[in-house]
This record gives structure tokens, sequence and C-alpha cells, in this order.
């Protein structure tokens, strides 16, 4: 998955850390700034991007993508022949949704969608909503629409 960088001898590089408070700064403050109205549609597309440069086989290495990344705890709740349906949650985003008028999982929910559609070889889209402090993720895709 993620490959950890080495010093020239060979030995890990020590891991290191974001502060939550870091990270909130530049989720919630910094990106809507600079992204202005299209905030969600370059997050999610740039969430695509992102899965095309971490491909992952398995839904339980998205899982563990997602922890490393540090956006939350994936769980699959449904799934059907045509769609999943994914919860997300930790504490920050919790924290996210109690102290900001201003969310978006559009960045969590784009990854999603193309790393399904890397397993499933089928066009997928995903679709995210925040209720009563829940953050659920519906990806969707079409069986007809192959892709190579």
């Amino acid at each position: 998955m993620f490959k950890q960088k080495t010093k020239d001898d060979n030995t890990p590089v020590e891991q290191l850390s974001v502060s939550a408070f870091g990270y909130e700064i530049l989720r919630s403050d910094l990106l809507p700034e600079l992204l202005g109205k299209q905030e969600r549609n370059i997050l999610y597309w740039a969430g695509r991007h992102l899965a095309r440069k971490y491909p992952l086989h398995t839904m339980e290495e998205v899982h563990a993508f997602f922890i490393e990344a540090g956006w939350g705890n994936l769980e699959m709740i449904e799934a059907s022949k045509t769609e999943m349906l994914f919860s997300l949650s930790s504490q920050l985003i919790e924290q996210r949704i109690e102290n900001t008028d201003h969310q978006t999982f559009s960045l969590e929910a784009g990854f999603l969608a193309e790393q399904v559609q890397l397993q499933k070889k089928c066009t997928t889209e995903a679709l995210e909503s925040v209720k009563r402090n829940k953050v659920s993720i519906t990806v969707q895709w079409d069986k007809k629409d192959t892709i190579e």
C-alpha cells in the first residue's frame, strides 16, 4: 500500500504524524478558501486521482488506507448488485461536524468511487451525505458500462 521512505542506510524514517488541529486547518479552513464554490467537485476528482495513484485490490485494503490516511473508519453497511453503502466515522469527523457549518467528504467519496471502479471494472460514482452527525457514502455502478 503506502510505501514508507527510508534513510540512505535503508533504515525506516520515523513515522510522522500531523496533529488534528493542523489537519483541520488545511481541510476546513484553507481548502474551502482556495477552492471556493468548486471545492466539492475538485476534491471529488482529486480523490479519484489519489485512488489511481494508490490502487488497492480489496475492500480490506481500502479500509486500511482510510485508517492510515487519517480519513476515519470506513465500514460497509449494505451491498447490492449495483451499489454499496458505507459509513465513515472517527472522533475527528464528529468534531468537524459539530464545530463547523461547512463539511465535505467528497475527497473520500471520490477515492472510494475510483477504488470500487478499479475493482469492479465498471463505471462508478459516489455520493456523500451528512445526516444526524453521520457520514454516509453511497457508491453506485452500472455493470453494463464496463471499463478495460
